[in-house]
């Protein structure tokens, strides 16, 4: 065996997605300025970032985070992802900080505040620790209403769904119905290509139970804060008080302020890992099983 490459990473989930921060990896970003910096992740290292979306082999769920040093936030973060999914996700904002706080990477901070610098802009977020300060609670940050577009839900002005009520041939969005379900996401994202995504939701009492299917079909196994967003836009607050995932996994509205709606959601530490690549492995990047 000869190792030419390693990394090293810290997995986490939130609400049940997963997102891979790269703590030490042969990537090697240089640029001062974010969106150059964004740029050289997006267009260098195709074969590194292959690598660490697809092991363990098989897993289309995962999303890539970057850390760096900023000059203007506690810390820089950059995304990289499958194909069909998202450049952006809020839930990233939460996984990050929480392995970087239990992790000891960052100070914590003496008011409880960070700030994130992405490439969408500079996003604070309020920490809630544990009374010995050695766990995060919960990570809260406030996110801007949607917009209804024409047939379009937009978030953030440029990411855009498709809100679809759940159809009578299904009893309810439920796991025992799962199959047919994948079934018909497949079908609907590919109806509505244009889409970043497509939401199937149903009203139970104040609360919607959804689920999001990504460009390719892939279902989301959170609720999602942007088909959260999505769902007050197109519902309005009293429906939307929760989003539940049809995997018992929860968005909670915490309060409503003029600049957007409050959320607080809890990252877990699940795995640090190292991989190698040992230069005689044929299948170096992994695979996604469909």
């Amino acid at each position: 065996m000869n190792y030419h490459k390693s990394f090293q990473t810290i997995d986490t989930q939130v609400v049940g997605e997963a997102f891979r921060i790269v703590v030490q990896s042969p990537i090697a970003i240089s640029q001062e300025n974010i969106v150059e910096a964004a740029n050289a992740l997006n267009t260098q290292f195709e074969t590194t970032k292959q690598l660490l979306l697809n092991e363990p082999r098989g897993h289309r769920g995962m999303n890539g985070c970057m850390i760096l040093p900023s000059n203007v936030a506690s810390f820089r973060l950059l995304f990289f992802q499958h194909d069909a999914s998202t450049d952006f996700k809020y839930e990233a904002l939460v996984a990050t900080t929480t392995a970087l706080i239990e992790l000891g990477t960052i100070e914590v901070s003496e008011n409880d505040m960070y700030t994130i610098e992405t490439v969408k802009g500079i996003y604070k977020v309020n920490v809630h620790l544990s009374e010995k300060k050695d766990a995060v609670l919960s990570v809260q940050l406030t996110v801007k209403p949607a917009l209804v577009e024409e047939e379009f839900v937009v978030v953030d002005g440029e990411r855009r769904y498709i809100v679809l009520e759940k159809p009578q041939q299904f009893k309810a969005l439920v796991l025992e119905e799962l199959a047919d379900i994948s079934t018909w996401g497949v079908n609907e994202s590919t109806k509505y290509s244009a889409a970043d995504g497509v939401i199937v939701y149903e009203k139970v009492d104040s609360e919607v139970r959804s689920v999001t299917f990504e460009r390719d079909g892939y279902i989301l196994r959170s609720p999602s804060v942007d088909s959260t967003l999505a769902l007050l836009a197109v519902l309005g607050d009293e429906a939307v008080q929760k989003n539940n995932s049809i995997f018992c996994s929860c968005i909670e509205i915490v309060n409503k302020h003029e600049v957007g709606y409050e959320i607080a959601l809890t990252g877990y530490i699940t795995g640090i890992h190292q991989f190698v690549v040992d230069s005689e492995d044929p299948l170096q990047q992994g695979f996604v099983i469909v």
